[in-house]
């Protein structure tokens, strides 16, 4: 295979190789266990990749070769910019979701993609098939290796597209950080831990993507008003750019699945708590229930403790138990749990029964399950950080 190794070629074949490599893996491993989620992150992961592929070809001599290897540059689809989003989307809906399935009445997000993608298939059709290899015309440009609709060019569905392309990708970063927000709120109102399942690397994949969409603008609109049209050499770093995009999102992405058993089933839209069935009991018999519940049964020393546990341990639906908490203390069922956590915490450290115990062992003792949540959860309850907490006590101890 033709390959020329140099400073450009060389610098995006490693992003290249990764990205292939990591696309495999997730497709593998989605087919193996089932997984919607991790057979999409593959499908994006690959189409990131080609988009990188393409240039890193072009700088390998395939541009330059003026034969059958730079007809393929300019006839196989390297950016598939529609169907960006659409995967970027229903990746979010599969991962936070176990019931979601794909399916016919989600085609029509993938259409633009469909019909980008057809415009090629006509292109190659219509250039290398039939003038070139049924009717045995020459190509006319680029040294005799590209046909008048190469890179679709002449195609005046193809430029109306190229217009598209920016707003249909905002459209599906923008709706999925929308839902997204509704999701953390979801989580907060299901789940005790909910830094668990907080997804920051999802949003911070939202980011990334409207960040390199900045940039894919920037640099055309250079090209555009710039006193000189762009060289390949200069677009090269757009391309460098998003070789950094496909290691982060195939890194970040493999190593950050849901567990399999989480009964995770958002769906955007949805409000957090299910209010169809209206509870009109007392609302201080509501709060004496619970708190006796909570304090008789301590159901939140469980670390993984959630809203449908809870509901099963008191023999109530989950949306009349999430109403009575909400309505009762004010609360969501994530900060209802961890308040008594937190109150857990302060009486091991005042009694001075757990002073053979780190704080972080403290913590675990009383259902926290990572540090960063603790500390962070102690100090929106209490206005210190555990350290500062303990410290405290202990002066006021040696005061008295």
């Amino acid at each position: 295979m033709l390959f020329h190794f140099n400073l450009y070629s060389g610098l995006l074949l490693p992003p290249v190789l990764h990205g292939l490599l990591f696309a495999v893996l997730l497709f593998w491993r989605g087919t193996a266990r089932g997984r919607l989620s991790d057979r999409l992150l593959g499908a994006l992961v690959l189409l990131l990749t080609l988009r990188v592929a393409n240039w890193m070809l072009g700088f390998a001599g395939w541009y330059d070769a003026h034969n059958a290897y730079s007809t393929f540059l300019f006839y196989f689809p390297f950016n598939y910019w529609f169907a960006f989003g659409p995967l970027l989307y229903f990746y979010f809906r599969s991962l936070t979701n176990r019931a979601f399935r794909f399916e016919r009445k989600h085609l029509w997000h993938f259409l633009p993609a469909l019909l980008d993608l057809g415009l090629y298939a006509y292109a190659f059709l219509l250039d290398v098939v039939w003038m070139h290899g049924m009717q045995g015309q020459p190509f006319p440009e680029h040294y005799g290796s590209k046909g008048p609709h190469g890179q679709l060019n002449d195609l005046l569905l193809a430029g109306i597209l190229d217009y598209l392309v920016i707003p249909a990708l905002l459209f599906y970063v923008v709706l999925t950080l929308r839902h997204y927000r509704q999701y953390r709120t979801y989580v907060e109102a299901h789940f005790s831990d909910a830094d668990r399942l907080a997804l920051r690397w999802l949003r911070n994949l939202l980011y990334v993507f409207l960040a390199a969409l900045l940039v894919w603008l920037a640099f055309q609109l250079a090209d555009r008003f710039w006193t000189a049209e762009l060289s390949y050499v200069q677009y090269w770093y757009s391309y460098f750019i998003w070789g950094i995009i496909v290691y982060y999102v195939s890194i970040a992405g493999y190593g950050s699945r849901m567990p399999d058993l989480l009964p995770l089933y958002f769906v955007p839209g949805r409000p957090a708590e299910e209010t169809e069935a209206v509870d009109t009991g007392p609302e201080p018999a509501h709060r004496t229930e619970l708190t006796a519940f909570m304090k008789t049964h301590r159901p939140y020393l469980q670390s993984e403790l959630s809203l449908q546990d809870l509901a099963k341990q008191m023999e109530l639906p989950q949306h009349v138990l999430s109403r009575r908490i909400n309505s009762a203390f004010g609360q969501n069922f994530n900060d209802f749990v961890n308040a008594y956590r937190v109150e857990a915490v302060k009486e091991m450290l005042l009694s001075g029964d757990a002073g053979h115990l780190s704080l972080l062992g403290i913590a675990y003792e009383c259902g926290f399950n990572s540090k960063a949540t603790f500390n962070r959860v102690f100090r929106k309850f209490t206005g210190q950080s555990p350290t500062e907490f303990r410290k405290a006590q202990h002066l006021k101890r040696d005061s008295d």
